[in-house]
């Protein structure tokens, strides 16, 4: 019997996990303005989600809310350090 070594399921194997959890939300378009929205981030080689994602700012907007929320976290600990 040949021995191989590849396909099926091996420790480590496939794509790693990221950190950032994705929803999925339903938007509804009449046929020509989804054509459009398709067709432009085709030309702009991005999926619909990446492209809807950049064009409305939400990628800054996402990294900005992360900024903020670690600013507050820090000056909070150091307010309870500092107040004891």
């Amino acid at each position: 019997m040949n021995e191989r070594n590849w396909g099926g399921k091996r420790k480590g194997a496939g794509r790693k996990k990221g950190n950032t959890v994705y929803k999925t939300i339903s938007v509804s378009l009449p046929e020509d303005e989804l054509e459009i929205l398709q067709e432009t981030a085709e030309r702009q080689n991005m999926t619909v989600s990446r492209f809807i994602s950049k064009y409305l700012g939400l990628d800054t907007a996402a990294q900005i809310k992360k900024e903020v929320q670690s600013e507050n976290s820090s000056l909070t600990d150091n307010f309870y350090r500092f107040s004891d």
